[in-house]
């Protein structure tokens, strides 16, 4: 009986770290979801997430370039908008202001 639990999950671990998604998988099904993207709007945006992603990651490990990214922040986030409907924007900024006010509340 015990092999058998341990066995368990040894195999539900596996699962769980293959199926690990990076930061541009995770946004981009967030987004997706949340802003019914067609497949087309995801072909599209998946690179640009992916650039998101390094932008963060370099964020990240070099702190000292969090400014100079900023610019290149703003233009990711403006080839987001360009590939998203009128609606998906709007819901979009929604998003993003409601998850700024959680942010804020959490520091405060």
């Amino acid at each position: 009986m015990k092999k058998l639990f341990i066995a368990a999950l040894l195999v539900a671990s596996l699962t769980g770290f293959a199926q690990k998604k990076n930061g541009a998988e995770k946004m981009l099904d967030k987004m997706t979801t949340e802003l019914s993207l067609t497949a087309d709007q995801q072909a599209q945006l998946k690179p640009i997430f992916e650039e998101q992603a390094a932008l963060q990651k370099d964020n990240k490990e070099n702190p000292d370039n969090v400014d100079a990214n900023k610019d290149k922040a703003k233009e990711i986030g403006k080839k987001i908008n360009g590939i998203l409907t009128p609606e998906q924007k709007k819901l979009r900024k929604e998003f993003q202001e409601k998850a700024k006010a959680e942010k804020d509340a959490l520091t405060h």
